[in-house]
């Protein structure tokens, strides 16, 4: 296998995989529909990519089609390469076989899996352990969201949706995390908790799970595991566990015990919340379990900052306080709001929501309600469809039944207001000074900062 093709290799799922595989020395070739930094970064390094699809783009030379999960396989590329007879395979499974003879180390859980994928990774970098990573998050520290090591070592993150994590058992697997959650794609919450049944029972006996006992899904489903399992967390009656918390408007400090015994004590992070402590802690336990020294991960908190668009600040020089996340599920939305009161006690907050898939925002909708409590007015979108939203779940919900259930759980005000200059016109009106104003979704919401910068400049 010497010429692989990438559909969709402009994505954050396949673009650093492909820039990897350039790196192993393969022959890279792709579509994507947008030409982006990203694409234009692989054409630098030597990957032909066509920016139109069509059936013409494979040829017989082509020894592997690889596509993400989102891909219809209706797509001319894929079509051709079936006409030729090459094989074709999804991401996940690529991944797998790309990392079969590598020491795995999984990251899967609802929440927390690009922030623990990367601190994990940095840690064994800093340990002195050259990991090859792949993220699911920008890292500033990588220049990107992976990372190619010289090591028997890689960090995979590694997600539930489309079962994709059956390819990628680790031979240690960090569980963050289960909730509730990929309901466009699983029929109802218990079809997603027999997946992840179903994942762990993967793992064979001579593999390792940590896993956040704190979290009752996850003491549930992996208490008859063959593996060996370790948790950590808050509750007394984990092997590791977090003690000696100290909130701080500019970071946390915690110590980790085993067992009675203090592994690492009184851990400065830069970055808030208690989710925050656990995927450090997650992290402390894993370079516990293989031996090595805590320095890996103390170091790596000095320096981190968080991954691309979780808590993602920024000071403008007018005083305001933008606060970008990606977060797209009520717990992530919750979570945010309890780091932004960590480091913001006392400001105005403004919450501007742009919901994303009809789906998710019809299954949530009292959960998304909920969310807010701790913000001081709302301002939301119209809803972004999304790959999975079918026509009754368009008809299901709308941005009003959100703000509905905002005003009736959270009790906070709420706009909807769609025009993103319409946005900035009624944050500079009520915005000013030592304010913060954060930007929420998966969309490109984001887009609001550096719009509101160019207005006032």
């Amino acid at each position: 296998m010497k010429n692989i093709f990438f559909v969709g290799i402009g994505g954050k799922g396949l673009n650093g995989i492909a820039k990897i595989c350039l790196e192993k020395g393969f022959n890279v070739f792709g579509v994507d529909k947008d030409i982006k930094p990203e694409t234009v970064a692989l054409s630098e390094m030597g990957a032909v990519i066509f920016y139109e699809h069509k059936e013409s783009n494979i040829n017989k030379n082509i020894d592997l089609v690889v596509y993400s999960a989102i891909i219809k396989e209706d797509c001319p590329e894929i079509v051709k390469a079936k006409k030729l007879g090459i094989k074709i395979i999804k991401r996940a499974e690529f991944l797998g076989q790309l990392t079969k003879n590598d020491f795995r180390i999984s990251v899967c859980g609802s929440h927390g899996k690009s922030t623990t994928t990367a601190l994990v990774g940095l840690s064994m970098i800093n340990s002195n352990i050259d990991a090859t990573i792949f993220g699911g998050a920008p890292t500033r520290e990588l220049d990107g969201y992976n990372h190619l090591g010289k090591s028997k070592y890689t960090v995979i993150e590694s997600c539930e949706y489309d079962r994709s994590f059956f390819h990628l058992v680790g031979n240690i697997t960090i569980i963050t995390s289960i909730e509730k959650s990929h309901l466009e794609y699983y029929k109802d919450e218990s079809e997603m908790l027999d997946s992840f049944a179903h994942y762990i029972n993967l793992h064979n006996e001579n593999s390792l799970i940590i896993a956040n006992g704190d979290d009752s899904n996850i003491r549930k489903l992996t208490a008859h595991s063959r593996c060996r399992v370790v948790y950590f967390g808050f509750d007394q009656r984990n092997d590791y566990v977090i003690s000696d918390v100290l909130k701080t408007l500019n970071g946390s400090n915690f110590s980790i015990y085993k067992n009675g015994h203090k592994i690492i004590n009184n851990l400065n992070i830069k970055i808030p919340g208690l989710y925050n402590i656990l995927n450090f802690t997650a992290t402390a336990v894993l370079l516990e379990r293989l031996g090595l020294k805590m320095d890996g991960v103390i170091e790596t908190a000095r320096h981190f900052s968080g991954v691309g668009r979780r808590f993602e600040i920024s000071y403008l020089k007018s005083g305001q306080i933008f606060i970008d996340d990606f977060a797209h599920h009520p717990t992530q939305v919750k979570n945010l709001f309890d780091g932004i009161r960590q480091f913001f006690p006392n400001e105005k907050t403004c919450a501007i929501f742009q919901p994303r898939q009809y789906n998710l925002m019809k299954n949530f909708l009292t959960e998304y309600g909920q969310a807010f409590k701790k913000a001081d007015e709302i301002i939301l979108t119209d809803i972004l469809p999304n790959l999975g939203d079918t026509q009754e779940d368009i008809k299901s919900v709308n941005s009003f039944d959100i703000a509905q259930s905002i005003s009736k759980h959270s009790q906070k005000p709420v706009k909807i207001i769609n025009s993103f200059p319409e946005i900035i016109q009624y944050l500079k009106s009520k915005y000013y000074g030592r304010s913060v104003i954060t930007t929420i979704g998966t969309g490109n919401i984001y887009e609001i900062k550096n719009q509101f910068i160019k207005s006032i400049n």
